[in-house]
């Protein structure tokens, strides 16, 4: 079984984007790895989920309607961040606000609005995880984007790049 999960993750990184599959989620469009199963598909929520292994791993997708927009963005991804019980390594985390996003076709427009964190913590107070988080606005649509990967250390390390090209695949329909 080891063998065949390190046969399957080798071959993965030269076929997922020949494999990728296109996804529409509200007013935005994107691609996906073709071995994320989608296990939970509501309104509001997607959820993918390693199925052909054992990982400690998953990926969510929140959509929310009527945008606060009186607080900023990076007050509103801290906010969300606590509500999870998240506290990152600091040294170990990577940090991006939205003029980090500017160069990026996709966001030069100023429609959409995008932080994100990468990086190990520590999860209510006891269980060590690795986090990749992006929060996105769409201004135009006053409507955001909270999406997650959450896993062990070591299994992020491994569905973490697939998760940040998603996301940076991202388009508004």
């Amino acid at each position: 079984a080891l063998i065949y999960t390190l046969i399957v993750v080798k071959e993965e990184k030269t076929t997922f984007l020949e494999n990728a599959k296109p996804m529409s989620f509200h007013e935005y469009s994107f691609h996906y790895p073709s071995w994320w199963g989608l296990t939970l598909q509501e309104e509001k929520l997607l959820k993918w989920e390693r199925t052909d292994t054992r990982y400690d791993w998953a990926a969510h997708f929140f959509y929310e309607e009527n945008l606060n927009q009186e607080i900023s963005i990076e007050e509103d991804f801290k906010n969300r961040i606590e509500e999870m019980k998240i506290v990152f390594d600091l040294e170990a985390s990577d940090i991006r606000t939205p003029e980090d996003f500017k160069i990026r076709e996709s966001f030069k427009s100023g429609d959409l609005e995008i932080v994100r964190i990468e990086g190990t913590a520590t999860q209510a107070g006891i269980e060590r995880r690795y986090l990749d988080a992006f929060l996105v606005r769409n201004h135009r649509e006053q409507s955001c984007l909270f999406a997650t990967s959450l896993s062990s250390v070591l299994n992020g390390l491994v569905e973490g790049p697939y998760f940040e090209e998603m996301m940076f695949s991202l388009k508004l329909k």
